[in-house]
């Protein structure tokens, strides 16, 4: 008769494979360091929007100038921030895209403003790429390093969206508003350590964006009401969500990290605040 080893693991039917997903999220399992209060990825995240409110105010080339700021910001921080095996080479080929492309939207003198950007797009990918062609150190962990790069290079140049704005009928206006809800809204990351509160974070980001949106646009010829409220929404939302997936990474617990996190969170914004302002504003 045939023994039965008690050591041998046995396999789940697909039933409680099918309950285990289902636990898993009704109550998902964050790990610790996504439970930890970031007040410098707050500030971080309240100061660099407060500075492109007002570079744009000032002068769309000061605004493009506050975006490749911050394109640098996050071409010092990403690569660490993501754990890429050449640094180097990553934050080289982000900080190209990151300083390009802002630059030849403030450039361009008429519509459509980012009509080079993806030409930008295509030098920085170039770079990622002569980068690994050139290492010497095996190319260990090509694939995770080519995606660091990458996903960095698409934060950095998304960021050249706010630019046009301080160009069109109602785009410095829009601007402030964005960067008032994503001020507030960022209060909403103070919550993570508390338990009760974790659930609500990102309805709370949401909501806070839009009504400080709403408000601000209330205030505004321009914008008005309704556009304020559904652009602070969305970019409150939007900003809150990157941070809270950037806040699961372990370098998220130094100032570095912190500081890549905030500004990524502000660019990335940028894409739906143009195309919202484009549809509801000018």
């Amino acid at each position: 008769m045939p023994t039965v080893d008690a050591t041998e693991p046995v396999s789940e039917s697909r039933a409680a494979r099918r309950a285990a997903r289902e636990e898993r999220r009704r109550h998902p399992v964050l790990p610790p360091i996504a439970t930890e209060r970031r007040i410098t990825l707050v500030l971080g995240t309240v100061v660099f929007a407060f500075l492109l409110a007002v570079a744009m105010i000032a002068d769309p080339v000061i605004g493009a100038a506050a975006i490749a700021w911050g394109a640098l910001v996050v071409a010092w921080g990403w690569p660490e921030l993501l754990g890429s095996p050449s640094s180097f080479g990553s934050s080289l080929a982000i900080g190209i895209g990151g300083v390009l492309a802002p630059t030849v939207v403030a450039l361009t003198s008429d519509e459509p403003f980012l009509r080079h950007v993806p030409v930008v797009v295509v030098v920085a990918m170039f770079a990622m790429f002569a980068h690994q062609l050139v290492r010497k150190d095996g190319r260990a962990h090509l694939t995770q390093s080519v995606a660091i790069s990458a996903a960095g290079i698409a934060i950095a140049t998304i960021g050249a969206t706010w630019v046009p704005l301080g160009r069109t009928v109602g785009g410095s206006a829009t601007v402030v508003v964005a960067c008032i809800a994503l001020a507030v809204s960022a209060a909403a990351d103070i919550g993570a350590p508390f338990k009760q509160l974790r659930p609500f974070m990102l309805p709370a980001a949401g909501l806070l964006g839009a009504l400080s949106g709403g408000v601000a646009g209330l205030l505004s010829d321009e914008v008005g009401v309704l556009a304020g409220f559904l652009v602070g929404g969305v970019v409150g939302g939007l900003a809150h969500i990157t941070r809270r997936a950037l806040g699961t990474l372990t370098p998220i617990r130094g100032m570095r990290g912190q500081l890549t996190a905030a500004a990524a969170s502000v660019l990335v914004a940028g894409l739906p605040v143009y195309l919202l302002a484009r549809v509801l504003v000018g």
